[in-house]
């Protein structure tokens, strides 16, 4: 593993970078910082609501162009209207930015809608239009750049280039009022993010997810969510600090983290553990139905009838 000496400043010069969704709160963000960093940025958005109805092709390159100016002339920043949820579309997309500049060095999918009914009141359009914002548009455009990053890694000759995806509580541990549309699709994302990590190590590509809670935007106000107003040093809802760390992991410096699923909210970063195995019980034959109420317990730790019976547990 080498790592840059601590000395060296993050520098994205050279480096090309898609954000997808990159009109929206964090995509900006992250736009603007990638750029001052000297990245050429392409932000692609299909300018629609946050509950994903409609679309505007003039958001993206009217977007792009307030960017631009924010960050400076050091990079760049241009925008591209693009539904990614249309694999033609993306196809496109990807085809003409590795045509024209090599390489795409790191792919920002931070595209996505958000509908919060009840299972109860979810429709099937509300279902497909979430799953398709996140977990669709993730998959394809992640497929799209991973497919030429296996084909140049050679000539790439040990840059390494990333993907960052953007998961949520939702899809991780679970919380009542974003819906089992945004659940299920963050969870997904969350499990491609672990299964890229694994497929695009040997072609020196990294893979990383990103859950940004609780940011001022958007999202936030449409779910009436409590955010912070404060927009200084220690604002805690500013989606600047979700857009800091992906911008690093899309540097070059970042190419020793991948498979990781990182929680930031405020100034705090933390790293989940997906699916990792809590306890466990083992039974050396086939289980009955009552030795699994019994182990079930067990795993639990709630069998006061036994223990009060028969003292500590046996094992089986």
């Amino acid at each position: 593993m080498n790592l840059t000496p601590l000395s060296v400043p993050i520098d994205l010069a050279g480096r090309v970078v898609l954000i997808t969704g990159g009109a929206g709160d964090i995509g900006s963000a992250a736009a603007v910082q990638a750029a001052r960093c000297g990245a050429t940025v392409i932000v692609a958005d299909n300018g629609t609501t946050v509950d994903g109805v409609g679309q505007d092709s003039a958001v993206a390159g009217d977007v792009a162009k307030r960017l631009a100016a924010e960050a400076g002339e050091r990079g760049s920043v241009e925008g591209r209207f693009c539904d990614v949820t249309d694999a033609d579309q993306v196809e496109a997309l990807i085809d003409e930015l590795f045509g024209t500049h090599g390489n795409v060095d790191a792919v920002i999918a931070a595209a996505g809608t958000l509908r919060t009914s009840p299972v109860w009141d979810t429709t099937i359009d509300d279902w497909r239009n979430v799953l398709e914002s996140h977990a669709t548009h993730t998959y394809l455009v992640a497929a799209a750049a991973c497919r030429r990053w296996r084909a140049n890694c050679a000539r790439r000759d040990g840059s390494p280039s990333a993907l960052v995806t953007f998961t949520a509580a939702t899809g991780l541990v679970g919380r009542p009022d974003l819906g089992v549309t945004h659940a299920a699709a963050k969870g997904a994302v969350a499990a491609m993010t672990l299964e890229l990590a694994h497929e695009m190590y040997p072609y020196g590509v990294t893979v990383n997810a990103v859950n940004a809670a609780n940011v001022r935007g958007r999202m936030a106000r449409h779910v009436g969510a409590s955010t912070t107003e404060s927009h200084d040093a220690g604002d805690a809802s500013s989606p600047r600090h979700a857009a800091t760390l992906s911008t690093y992991l899309a540097s070059a410096d970042a190419g020793w983290v991948t498979g990781q699923v990182f929680r930031v909210m405020g100034g705090l970063i933390g790293r989940y553990r997906p699916w990792d195995l809590a306890e466990s019980i083992e039974h050396p034959d086939f289980w009955t139905l009552e030795e699994t109420r019994f182990g079930l317990r067990r795993l639990f730790g709630v069998y006061p009838e036994y223990k009060a019976l028969q003292g500590p547990h046996r094992e089986f």
